[in-house]
């Protein structure tokens, strides 16, 4: 079975919470409006469609990076169940062509525990898709680690996305980099920040997935090996050992950097991810097709492009 575990999904009446949240008349809504990647009945359309054309059988979906992150509990609360409420939704109207993961109410863990709770045991959720950072805040901040317990024990899917915020970089804001190089530094940073943290040794159930091949990490695996000393605790595991426990998704169609992705993690790390809705058309079919043509066994590439997902889809709990 063929899983696309990077889709995104932006209900409309999530996206007007959000919108009325934020006080911004729409502006930090503005960029995923129009792409296709509503909840109406034409662009789940259009959405079906495009998935048809490419071979994709189930889309994982997840609200990121428009997340109800606020420093008010009760709007944060009513917009990530909203996004619940929406995305629970659209499953049911399609249980075979989508999974959706729990957007949380972060900053506040013990609201998130308990949407997670919720959205696991009542919508079937195999787990949330959270920031690479939250309010400026690392994802491995030991205020969450209480989240990151609850989801070891449910062996949860913990998707991390960029926010768009370059990891904190003035310099690649003003440059118009955040989503160019901006994300990759975001999803490196928040991977390193949590080998730091000792949170994947402590919680080593939660099945934790990044994007972009886990963005230039592989290229400096044997740096980040050389420099553990610099930035990870004594008896830690290697980066190089910690990366292979983790999950990467394949949103970067270079049949390069897929070849030496596998080489530094294995292909049973990685998982096909296509971004949709930004990506779209000859786009999507190639962040598709790349797989089966980057020169991999036929063994791996079958693997990554139609098993790892499914396999880690199957139990959930």
């Amino acid at each position: 079975m063929r899983v696309d575990v990077h889709a995104h999904l932006f209900p409309a009446s999530y996206l007007e919470l959000l919108d009325e949240l934020r006080g911004d008349g729409g502006a930090g809504t503005s960029q995923v409006r129009g792409l296709g990647g509503g909840d109406g009945a034409r662009e789940l359309r259009m959405r079906l469609a495009a998935m048809d054309a490419v071979g994709v059988d189930v889309q994982l979906l997840s609200t990121c990076p428009q997340l109800p992150y606020t420093g008010d509990p009760t709007a944060a609360v009513e917009a990530a169940r909203c996004a619940n409420v929406m995305s629970a939704r659209v499953v049911a109207d399609h249980p075979d062509r989508f999974r959706a993961l729990a957007t949380l109410p972060l900053p506040h863990v013990l609201a998130s525990v308990d949407e997670l709770s919720r959205a696991m045991e009542e919508d079937g959720m195999p787990g949330a898709a959270v920031g690479t950072s939250i309010l400026g805040r690392p994802l491995s901040s030991p205020d969450f680690e209480p989240m990151f317990a609850v989801l070891n024990r449910r062996r949860a899917v913990l998707f991390v996305h960029p926010v768009g915020d370059s990891a904190g970089s003035p310099l690649m804001q003003a440059s118009g980099l955040d989503w160019v190089i901006g994300h990759t530094v975001e999803v490196a940073t928040a991977l390193l920040q949590l080998f730091r943290a000792g949170l994947t040794e402590k919680y080593p159930d939660v099945r934790i997935v990044v994007p972009y091949m886990g963005g230039f990490l592989p290229f400096l695996i044997q740096r980040l090996d050389l420099c553990r000393d610099h930035y990870l605790p004594v008896g830690s595991p290697s980066a190089g050992q910690l990366m292979r426990r983790v999950m990467y998704d394949t949103a970067n169609p270079l049949p390069a950097a897929l070849r030496l992705t596998v080489e530094a993690v294995g292909a049973e790390r990685l998982l096909l991810g296509t971004d949709y809705p930004f990506e779209q058309g000859p786009s999507l079919r190639d962040h598709v097709e790349y797989i089966l043509a980057a020169g991999l066994p036929d063994h791996q590439a079958k693997a990554i492009i139609d098993l790892n997902a499914a396999a880690m889809l199957g139990t959930p709990r």
